[in-house]
């Protein structure tokens, strides 16, 4: 099986699919808090120093992708003026901005890691 939309998009554990990939309850002081361990599989979260670089970039994709053509839309389809389009993506990507953080690392991880069912802790 490959990767799997819903276990991306709900912070799932990429190899057993049942464990949580960030610290529950959320924390606004630290979005990004995640278990050393899965508490399901034991897969390690962090394999090494700098594991979630590349998900930055992922995230600047995922951002550009959803706001900028907001913005033309915005401002080529619906007249709005450019500082009323700006206001308005400034908004929406301070809405978005912890959801996306936390997709990007997902995705991130889900890109590296294979998913494997019958992989439990022993």
């Amino acid at each position: 099986m490959g990767m799997s939309i819903s276990a991306m998009w709900n912070n799932k554990c990429p190899r057993c699919r049942e464990g949580d990939l960030f610290v529950k309850p959320f924390k606004v002081g630290d979005p990004l808090a995640m278990p050393k361990y899965c508490k399901v599989c034991d897969k390690d979260f962090e394999p090494e120093p700098g594991y979630y670089f590349g998900a930055m970039f992922l995230s600047y994709a995922i951002s550009t992708f959803l706001l900028l053509p907001t913005a033309l839309l915005l401002v080529f389809y619906y007249n709005w003026s450019v500082e009323g389009a700006m206001v308005m993506v400034i908004f929406l990507g301070a809405v978005l901005f912890l959801k996306i953080l936390r997709v990007s690392r997902s995705l991130w991880i889900h890109i590296m890691v294979r998913y494997n069912p019958s992989y439990k802790k022993t």
